[in-house]
């Protein structure tokens, strides 16, 4: 444990916060890997998502912060996390204004404007309905939701919650702004249910939120949550570069030791 506290701290050492544009037009490892290369600033969404992304003790962690941090140490270059309303994080990330965005799943729309690579998947998300625990009975449903569609679900603003619920035109659906108003919609009975990560559902327990909600079954749907990086403004394919050097980076940790033990740090095998 010693040990595994050791990796963890280390990955958490602050990084400097200066962003310059690597000239070359189809730049190198090494040139990338430089010494005062560029920084990469990613945006993610300004909420708690324990155990993925979450600030204790005024420092951002989590399993997804640590696997970015560690990568990148891998290649020498600096990470930057821009923070922001999950909205804002997106719209930030589509114009190009960023580099990258992290917990990010896939869309054919996102596609356009995203470079994934399938072994830059942080971790995978499973999507449940949830609702009060004395209604939970009141609800009967499969994987097609049909028998719903009188029942109003919450959902987050700005989030794709996986393409298949996505795609459901029959699911009367409540826009809010975070997991906070989607708590109180429930508690207060003006959403019946609302859809929402498992692992995200199971953290927000943790710290003592959600009291007397519950996840109903069958789960809906799961899908990969990616750092993936940005392709508007990027004439010299400096994202599209980093996209594949952080996919062999990322391909060789997840087989390491050293994320064994992260996982087990954030007793993730809880979270599935």
């Amino acid at each position: 444990m010693i040990a595994t506290l050791s990796f963890v701290l280390a990955l958490l050492l602050p990084f400097s916060l200066f962003y310059s544009q690597v000239c070359s037009a189809n730049p190198s490892a090494d040139e990338i890997a430089a010494e005062n290369a560029k920084v990469i600033r990613i945006a993610r969404g300004s909420g708690d998502y324990p155990p993925l992304e979450m600030v204790r003790e005024g420092v951002l962690t989590g399993l997804h912060i640590d696997m970015i941090h560690y990568v990148a140490k891998k290649l020498n270059v600096k990470v930057e996390f821009v923070s922001l309303p999950w909205s804002r994080a997106t719209k930030y990330f589509s114009e190009g204004k960023v580099d990258a965005i992290s917990y990010y799943g896939f869309t054919k729309e996102r596609e356009e404007f995203s470079y994934y690579h399938a072994d830059n998947i942080l971790s995978e998300t499973r999507w449940v309905l949830i609702a009060l625990e004395e209604r939970a009975n009141e609800f009967k449903f499969d994987r097609t939701l049909q028998g719903l569609d009188d029942y109003l679900i919450g959902v987050q603003l700005g989030y794709s919650h996986g393409m298949y619920f996505d795609g459901l035109h029959h699911i009367e659906r409540d826009i809010v702004k975070d997991e906070f108003v989607i708590e109180s919609m429930l508690q207060n009975r003006r959403h019946d249910m609302a859809m929402m990560s498992y692992q995200e559902f199971l953290g927000f327990k943790d710290r003592g939120d959600f009291n007397g909600i519950v996840a109903l079954s069958p789960a809906i749907d799961s899908d990969p949550q990616y750092l993936a990086f940005a392709k508007k403004l990027d004439e010299n394919k400096q994202r599209s570069e980093l996209a594949r050097l952080f996919a062999e980076e990322f391909k060789k940790f997840k087989v390491s030791k050293e994320y064994e033990d992260l996982l087990q740090f954030y007793n993730f095998n809880k979270y599935q």
